[in-house]
């Protein structure tokens, strides 16, 4: 109780967020507070998710279809980590996950940035994922195979049109360096704007590939874009890159509701 307590104070003075403590079972909770459809951020264990994971995480997606979920788990089930990787969380830590880095996962989740405990991810990867084969490559979750042509994410199918899968295996070929809409048209379409081809062509591919394989539409995690150079894949468990930044704050202003369901 005492843990809660103080992330609760340190959420609401240091990061502006306002707290809604829930306890008991979390869909109840989710349906019956009136506050439930203004929550950001879902803190949750999700170890309480057992013994029907999959029911339970799409019912989170459809009564808080705009939540994001920092889960977190005592991380001793296999079958937890699967269904909470494939229900596409923002952040996984330990139960017993430091205060300081909880904070850390909660501000980040709120701006939609990814925030995975580094051992438990990589026991994930090996859990979840097979060893590569011949020709594929991965991104986090993201597998590509770029002889059979196809890709999965989690270990789950993601159907791709022909089209689509030669966007991402030349993305592939990029080797993460950003390639502008300009490039794909030549390259993948091989229709030049001076041939007739649209650069509204190459966005709306990038937007049916998203809807496909980002679990979080409005912070894609695995085909991001870099503004004025082009997009590029990311693999979004790179702990380097995105779990470090204990510096990221909520703009001034805004109050983010974060729901406490951790027992």
């Amino acid at each position: 109780m005492m843990r809660r307590e103080w992330l609760v104070t340190r959420l609401c003075h240091e990061v502006d967020f306002r707290v809604i403590g829930m306890g008991g079972d979390c869909l109840e909770a989710c349906q019956s507070s009136s506050l439930a459809a203004h929550v950001d951020v879902l803190i949750v264990n999700v170890d309480s998710f057992a013994p029907t994971p999959v029911r339970t995480w799409a019912a989170v997606h459809v009564l808080l279809p705009d939540v994001r979920v920092v889960a977190l788990t005592n991380g001793v089930g296999d079958a937890v980590l699967e269904s909470t990787l494939g229900a596409g969380v923002t952040a996984l830590h330990l139960l017993n996950t430091e205060p300081s880095v909880l904070c850390r996962a909660v501000r980040n989740a709120a701006r939609g940035v990814v925030d995975f405990d580094p051992a438990l991810i990589e026991r994930a990867k090996r859990v979840v994922l097979q060893p590569l084969a011949e020709g594929q490559v991965r991104y986090g979750g993201l597998t590509i195979d770029l002889v059979k042509h196809g890709v999965t994410r989690w270990g789950r199918h993601v159907h791709l049109t022909p089209l689509e899968f030669k966007v991402l295996a030349y993305l592939v070929g990029r080797d993460g360096h950003p390639t502008s809409l300009e490039d794909l048209l030549v390259n993948v379409w091989q229709a030049p704007v001076y041939r007739g081809g649209t650069l509204a062509q190459v966005h709306n591919c990038i937007k049916r590939i998203r809807q496909k394989i980002e679990p979080d539409l409005r912070h894609p995690r695995y085909l991001c874009c870099e503004r004025g150079w082009g997009y590029y894949l990311n693999d979004p468990t790179n702990v380097d890159k995105h779990g470090s930044d204990s510096g990221l704050v909520v703009p001034a202003g805004a109050a983010p509701l974060t729901l406490i369901h951790e027992n």
